[in-house]
């Protein structure tokens, strides 16, 4: 049983609004969304969202090389 993120509901990279490619997609929920404390604890959009408490931009994957700082302080 898979232990996914809570922010799944809502979070349009889990929703298929994101990437074009569904194996893509498939391939970041894997990563990500589906792994528990482990995945969300990787999860740049889930770090994000917890600090900012809004949605975070479409443009903010998972694996955003930015640091946390510098996107709180862009989307805060």
């Amino acid at each position: 049983m898979t232990d996914n993120c809570p922010k799944t509901e809502k979070c349009p990279l889990f929703q298929g609004e994101i990437l074009a490619s569904k194996k893509a997609q498939e391939i970041y929920m894997d990563l990500y969304c589906t792994k528990g404390e482990t995945g969300r604890n990787r999860c740049k959009r889930f770090l994000l969202s917890l600090e900012i408490n809004n949605p975070v931009p479409i443009d903010v994957m998972p694996n955003d090389t930015r640091n946390l700082d510098k996107l709180i302080e862009i989307y805060s």
